[in-house]
């Protein structure tokens, strides 16, 4: 990575421009979201620049705190993201993440693992927080929320900063694939913590939030996530030829399953149609592909789910 960053920093594209690139923030502050039991955040509500990738590359850039567990909120049931308005590819979609990080070093490139994930549409922008329902998710003693997208460097600056928060516990990368790296975000091809002083020209904290409670306590009648479709692993993982999905729906609907490689390219289709409500088992034939990483992605009920698939040598 000090090799990429090197490139990044020396060649002459991104001499021309920094790592990031901003714009002034300059919108009235919200007022801050009080969440149900304990609300985790660094910002005040109100962000001073919006940044994103420089002209040079279009990456897929993830951007997200580290926090550490409070107690009476070791189960996450929200992430809540505020978006710069400079974002056309938000019809893209945006995936919101949250890791586990148990060595408690508030650094997602060392041992932090994905919990979760939900694609969805950002239609708020400014301090306004877009917020996202999780299945109640009990996290270790630290975790990471962010969000990813795919962006048009030198367009897109969908993440705002609040300059006078602390910024070294948040963090920002690019790959050619999030999905693909976010369990060892350590070999991305670019991450570092906004408090770099070499590639951050304006230091500060990420305005990305999550809302936890106390876990066990959660009741299907409070539960935030419920009506919500669901994707898991059905079967042994890492997977050699044979990958078991179940696909839960609250209600009988259309659902499309897809199975991607890491560049984002389908290389499966496995459901597109009607499908009644409750658990499916759907199995994917991986014995044609190379082994490595892929992305299962369900599209129900107006929500999108992700689940990251190893694919073992035979």
């Amino acid at each position: 990575m000090r090799l990429l960053l090197a490139l990044l920093l020396l060649s002459p594209l991104a001499a021309a421009q920094p790592v990031l690139v901003a714009e002034p923030a300059a919108e009235p502050p919200s007022a801050p979201f009080v969440g149900p039991t304990v609300e985790y955040a660094y910002d005040d509500g109100a962000a001073s620049v919006i940044i994103g990738p420089p002209s040079s590359f279009d990456p897929d850039m993830l951007w997200g705190n580290a926090f550490a567990t409070e107690s009476g909120g070791d189960e996450v049931v929200e992430v809540a993201v505020a978006f710069g308005s400079t974002f056309p590819s938000v019809a893209g979609g945006v995936t919101f993440w949250l890791l586990d990080d148990p060595d408690g070093d508030f650094d997602p490139r060392t041992g932090a693992t994905a919990l979760d994930s939900v694609t969805a549409t950002p239609d708020v922008f400014g301090n306004t927080f877009y917020r996202v329902a999780f299945p109640p998710t009990r996290v270790s003693s630290h975790f990471f929320v962010g969000a990813s997208a795919r962006l048009l460097g030198g367009q897109d600056r969908p993440a705002r900063v609040d300059t006078d928060a602390r910024a070294d516990r948040s963090w920002f990368f690019y790959a050619p694939d999030i999905a693909a790296v976010i369990d060892s975000l350590g070999t991305a091809p670019f991450g570092t913590r906004m408090d770099s002083a070499a590639v951050v020209p304006f230091p500060g904290a990420f305005m990305v939030r999550a809302t936890g409670r106390p876990a066990g306590t959660s009741s299907s009648a409070e539960d935030p996530s419920r009506g919500a479709p669901t994707l898991a692993l059905a079967g042994p993982h890492p997977a050699r030829s044979a990958v078991a999905l179940r696909v839960t729906l609250p209600a009988a609907g259309d659902a499309r399953l897809d199975v991607l490689d890491a560049l984002g390219r389908r290389v499966a289709r496995l459901a597109d149609g009607a499908m009644g409500a409750g658990a499916h088992v759907v199995r994917w034939d991986a014995s044609r592909v190379a082994a490595g990483v892929y992305v299962a992605r369900l599209t129900a009920g107006g929500v999108s789910r992700a689940l990251r698939i190893i694919v073992a040598s035979p």
